[in-house]
């Protein structure tokens, strides 16, 4: 007994149909991706670098410290500063 040679055709004809039909074709522009900052934003970057000249002059005192031997770490605030820090992260 053949089973294969039942009702196939039909089938076959309706892959085969859907196959041939003509695909519109779409156009694709390209796109540019931009970034555009807001005055705001430009005056923050203004503020940002004038503050990073005390940060500098900061840590290059710490290092000549550091280097020197004279650095000395209070325990205590150190101590009481991570306690803080780990309570407002909770």
């Amino acid at each position: 007994m053949s089973i294969n040679r039942i009702n196939s055709q039909p089938y076959i004809n309706a892959y085969k149909s859907n196959s041939n039909k003509p695909t519109d074709k779409v156009n694709k522009s390209k796109q540019v991706d931009r970034i555009e900052i807001s005055e705001l934003g430009k005056s923050l970057k203004d503020y940002s670098l004038s503050n990073d000249i005390g940060n500098a002059k900061k840590v290059a005192d710490i290092k000549n410290k550091v280097d020197s031997g004279t650095y000395n770490v209070d325990a205590k605030l150190t101590a009481q500063s991570l306690l803080n820090a780990m309570k407002e992260s909770n």
